[in-house]
């Protein structure tokens, strides 16, 4: 419990049992400005030779890293109207430790998630992202900023905008968690992403469940079509992997593999 003698854990001795509406003002302002954000990485390898070909960018709390509850903290800082401040502050964090872990020397490319709320609010303000990358000398090119399906989005118009500005700039687009919100082909149409990462409620037991396997295969001859790469999050047995790949999946990501760690993980996996 490192360091967190006047932070998060004096705020809530029994922190892992900490519910959604206790997170407040006091919280937010503890664990922004007192620096208690960090950053995990996650691998996503290539489907065909087992090689790294990114990381996904993580958030944690110092001395809390198992904490499963992170997406509490996203939905609460949203109803707070702090998701500006405390995405701003995520991003900002992966993109630095990132570069300082030495992701500029490698071929790898970085996703970040980036909540829609954050790009529709007006306080929001463009060239921040392009500010942190350039500082941390990484190619904008090499930077996926991943947009979650599972969050509604009231005005599409400015959402397509923002996201067109992004991609004029360099950056690359992915749908997070696709199938699991209330847009998905609208969003698809709208945005036209170089990836699209199938949720993983999709991903389970896809060699047992038929529905979910023609689902998945549905989409990949879709994508492929679209020239959109597929990546298949929330892998943790090999018969999971091996039911995608045949598919034509192009990315793999989850458990299998590795999980979320304080470190770039660059070993080559087997893929079967």
């Amino acid at each position: 419990m490192e360091n967190l003698d006047r932070s998060v854990f004096s705020i809530n001795p029994n922190f892992f049992n900490i519910k959604e509406e206790d997170i407040d003002e006091n919280f937010f302002f503890e664990i922004i400005e007192n620096n208690y954000l960090t950053t995990y990485f996650q691998p996503i390898y290539n489907a065909r030779d087992g090689s790294v070909y990114g990381f996904e960018a993580l958030t944690r709390l110092k001395g809390y890293e198992n904490w499963n509850n992170i997406g509490s903290l996203f939905k609460r800082a949203i109803e707070l109207k702090r998701i500006s401040q405390l995405d701003i502050r995520c991003r900002e964090k992966a993109i630095s430790l990132a570069s300082m872990m030495g992701l500029k020397e490698l071929e790898a490319y970085l996703f970040i998630n980036i909540c829609p709320h954050v790009l529709l609010d007006p306080f929001h303000r463009r060239g921040l992202t392009d500010e942190m990358v350039e500082k941390w000398d990484i190619k904008k090119e090499k930077v996926v900023l991943e947009i979650t399906e599972e969050s509604a989005i009231e005005n599409y118009k400015l959402f397509q905008d923002t996201v067109t500005y992004y991609k004029k700039r360099g950056y690359k687009i992915a749908i997070d968690d696709f199938g699991s919100g209330y847009g998905g082909l609208k969003m698809l149409s709208l945005i036209e992403p170089d990836f699209i990462k199938i949720d993983r409620y999709f991903i389970s037991q896809v060699d047992k469940v038929k529905i979910k396997y023609d689902l998945v295969d549905i989409i990949v001859s879709a994508c492929e079509r679209l020239n959109i790469k597929v990546i298949a999050e929330g892998l943790e047995y090999e018969s999971e992997m091996r039911s995608v790949v045949d598919m034509g999946v192009d990315f793999l990501q989850g458990y299998l593999f590795s999980k979320p760690e304080g470190f770039l993980n660059t070993k080559r996996v087997n893929i079967l």
